[in-house]
C-alpha cells in the first residue's frame, strides 16, 4: 500500500524526450566499497559500503578529490539529489557481489561489509543554473495517518514539474503529473500553484506498516526546463536518481522534503 494514494487510481502513460541528455558517460567496473561493522547492523554496513563504492566510482571517473570529501560528509541523500553541483553523477549500477568478511586489524579481528559494483558515471559539461529554482511551501514535518497533504510550488522561471513520493524502503510513486486527473503543464515564472491542482482530487497519507509508531517519507520535486518525462514502470529512489542524473544540470533543479506519518 502506498504511503500517498490517490482517491482515484490511474495508470501513468508517459512519453520520453531526449532534451538535456548529451553528457559524457564513463563505465567503471569492479569498484569496491567497504564499511567496518561496529555499532551498526550488517544491513546498514552494506548500505554504507554501497555508498562508498559509488564515491569510488566517481573518483575513478575523475571527479575532484575535494568534491568527493564534501559528498562523503553530506552522505547518501546529498549524493543522489545534488549531483548537479558535483560535476557528475552515478546514473546506474549493478551489484557484482556483497560479502561480510572477517579481517585482522592489529591484535583484533573486525567484521567488514564489502560491496563490489559496476557503475555508469556521467561527467557534466555544464554547470548548474543558479537562477533556475522553485520554492515549496506548506509541507509539515509530521502528519497523522490518513491525513491529507497539500502544498504550494512557486517557480522562479518557466518550467515543467515532476513530483515523486518515496516510502522508507525506497519504493515510490509519481505524484504529479497524472495523465487523467492532473495533466502535465508548463508552469509560469513566479506563479504559485497549489497542490492538488484538481480541486476534486486529494493526496491521502497512509502508513504502510500499521505496527510502526511512525514512518518516514520523502517527497522529491524535480523542476525542468524541458518536458522530460520519467518513463520507468518501477519507481524507486534509485531509479529516479538515475533518471535525474542523466539530465544536464543547467536544465533542472531538485528539492526534497522529509516528513513522518504517525498515529
Amino acid at each position: 500500500m502506498k504511503s500517498i494514494r490517490h482517491i482515484v487510481l490511474t495508470a501513468l502513460s508517459l512519453a520520453f524526450i531526449n532534451a538535456g541528455y548529451a553528457q559524457q558517460t564513463i563505465q567503471v567496473k569492479n569498484v569496491v566499497g567497504t564499511c567496518i561493522i561496529a555499532n551498526i547492523t550488517p544491513e546498514k554496513a552494506k548500505e554504507i559500503a554501497l555508498f562508498n563504492a559509488k564515491i569510488e566510482a566517481l573518483k575513478l571517473a575523475g571527479i575532484p578529490e575535494n568534491v568527493l570529501a564534501e559528498i562523503t560528509q553530506m552522505g547518501e541523500i546529498f549524493l543522489e539529489t545534488s549531483n548537479v553541483e558535483i560535476g557528475g553523477g552515478v546514473t546506474g549500477y549493478d551489484i557484482v557481489s556483497e560479502d561480510i568478511n572477517i579481517i585482522q586489524e592489529g591484535r583484533s579481528k573486525v567484521m567488514v561489509a564489502e560491496v563490489v559494483i559496476n557503475a555508469n558515471v556521467i561527467k557534466y559539461n555544464k554547470e548548474k543554473d543558479l537562477s533556475f529554482q522553485i520554492q515549496v511551501q506548506g509541507i509539515k514535518s509530521a502528519y497523522r495517518d490518513k491525513e491529507t497533504l497539500s502544498f504550494a510550488v512557486t517557480p522562479f522561471q518557466n518550467g515543467f514539474l515532476r513530483i515523486f513520493l518515496f516510502e522508507e524502503d525506497g519504493t515510490g510513486e509519481q505524484l504529479y503529473p497524472d495523465k487523467d486527473l492532473e495533466p502535465d503543464m508548463l508552469f509560469s515564472q513566479n506563479g504559485t500553484i497549489r497542490f492538488p491542482v484538481n480541486n476534486h482530487y486529494y493526496y491521502v497519507l497512509e502508513k504502510t506498516d500499521k505496527t510502526k509508531i511512525k514512518e518516514t517519507n520523502r517527497i522529491l520535486f524535480v523542476f525542468l526546463k524541458d518536458n522530460v518525462r520519467f518513463t520507468e514502470n518501477h519507481i524507486t529512489w534509485q531509479s529516479v536518481s538515475n533518471w535525474t542524473a542523466k539530465i544536464s544540470p543547467d536544465r533542472r533543479t531538485q528539492l526534497f522534503r522529509e516528513f513522518t506519518i504517525e498515529y
